[in-house]
């Protein structure tokens, strides 16, 4: 029966590699492959090369000043010089994100990087931090870097084609935003997690570098911000904010709350992005107050254009002052208000608009009530002008509205035929 050697001590083999490759470690940067680490400690390369904290340094690296850095996916350096950064002390009081969406309790007995982060996501956390409307999850998992150039301790090293693994990587317009997330806190983390995602992709966009921790035990979000200046150097890591969050639940919408709507001949737009609507008045409010200035900034057609435009207006929004986007009173609000409240200020518009009012009526009067696809073209039908294929279109927009709705509140359920309900949750 073979027996398991412990983490902490297979990583002190690295004075064996060191010791037989005779590696010089007066000198600034020493070379090592993938397949010489497994040769000699029968180890693989990965886990001898997983240090995320001082801590986890091998002795050897500690007593010299040493870390390590993979630079393709076949070799490492040994560098002196300042790999790791100790975390900054924390606020003493958090501040309270409210959302009403829950915590998924498919996932309550999980206790795992990927379902915290997944879940200050989907409660507007991320984007309540960093300010960035529409955020979406675009990377995640591990990848390979491109050829970059850095230095660390005045010696340039060159990485191409290291693989890195990222915990989330969000999209929001003109910035990119990558987490490393972590259950606990750590007293430190290796630049390298934060530097390497950075330095992937800042020359596709900017890029804002975050390292969040859960704390279980204080049910708390620990979220600091860092940039590298200059981003050529990985040990130039500055401190851009630091903040404690604890998310609470708002209490659901009320049918009773929301403004009476007409029911007959009712314009239906085609403009299935929620996202893209919550960002339509800061576009205005910018001054792409055209057609062609907004399909310019979104990547629309000019078709594309006016259909988004046709719905931020049925939405009060946006006015049309002959051939230019106002912004309305209800707009200007919009684009005032904190990003947790622009969500649960937009899914009250959303549920304010006639055809989505009557379904979420139905649902809400009887739990027990689906409503399907056909059931939205029949209202759609009823209550206005449409013929046709166009009814179809028209009733997927309000599927996507109420998915819009599931993903960000939770008060839905929209299954893949584009059902909806009211959420099994919020009746337990």
């Amino acid at each position: 029966m073979t027996t398991r050697m412990p983490r902490e001590r297979k990583v002190e083999k690295w004075a064996d590699i060191v010791q037989q490759l005779k590696l010089d470690l007066s000198k600034p940067v020493n070379r090592v492959s993938a397949k010489q680490i497994k040769s000699i400690t029968q180890e693989e390369p990965r886990l001898m090369a997983k240090m995320d904290t001082i801590e986890s340094l091998p002795a050897v690296f500690r007593d010299n000043g040493l870390f390590l850095l993979p630079v393709s996916r076949s070799e490492y350096v040994i560098v002196k010089g300042d790999g790791y950064h100790e975390l900054e002390p924390l606020p003493e009081q958090p501040i309270v994100h409210t959302t009403q969406f829950p915590f998924p309790k498919s996932a309550s007995d999980i206790e795992s990087e990927g379902v915290y982060l997944d879940y200050a996501h989907s409660s507007g956390l991320l984007e309540g931090v960093t300010g960035i409307p529409g955020l979406h999850l675009t990377v995640r998992g591990r990848r390979t870097t491109p050829r970059f150039s850095f230095d660390v301790g005045g010696n340039e090293i060159t990485v191409n084609k290291a693989q890195i693994e990222i915990d989330g990587g969000y999209e929001g317009r003109e910035r990119m935003v990558m987490v490393e997330a972590k259950v606990g806190i750590p007293s430190s983390f290796s630049k390298r997690q934060l530097y390497y995602p950075f330095r992937t992709f800042r020359d596709i966009e900017p890029v804002r570098n975050l390292f969040l921790c859960f704390e279980p035990d204080q049910n708390e979000y620990i979220i600091w911000e860092y940039d590298f200046d200059p981003s050529t150097s990985l040990e130039a890591i500055k401190l851009v904010g630091v903040n404690r969050y604890t998310i609470r639940l708002s209490k659901p919408i009320s049918i009773k709350k929301l403004r009476e709507v007409p029911t007959r001949r009712i314009l239906v737009p085609q403009a299935d992005s929620v996202d893209k609507l919550i960002e339509f008045p800061f576009r205005v409010s910018e001054g792409y107050d055209t057609s062609q200035k907004m399909a310019k900034v979104f990547g629309f057609v000019r078709r594309q254009s006016s259909y988004y435009r046709h719905a931020a207006q049925l939405l009060d929004l946006v006015r049309l002052d002959g051939n230019k986007y106002r912004l309305t009173e209800e707009g200007e609000r919009h684009i005032r208000l904190p990003s947790h409240e622009r969500t649960s200020h937009m899914c009250r518009l959303l549920l304010e608009f006639p055809i989505m009012h009557e379904v979420f009526i139905q649902i809400s009067a009887d739990p027990a009530r689906v409503v399907t696809m056909e059931d939205i073209i029949d209202i759609i039908r009823k209550n206005s002008d449409l013929t046709g294929t166009t009814l179809r279109r028209r009733a997927q927009t309000i599927i996507a509205w109420f998915r819009w709705i599931r993903s960000n509140l939770g008060i839905v359920e929209v299954d893949a035929h584009g059902n909806i309900r009211l959420s099994r949750q919020l009746l337990q």
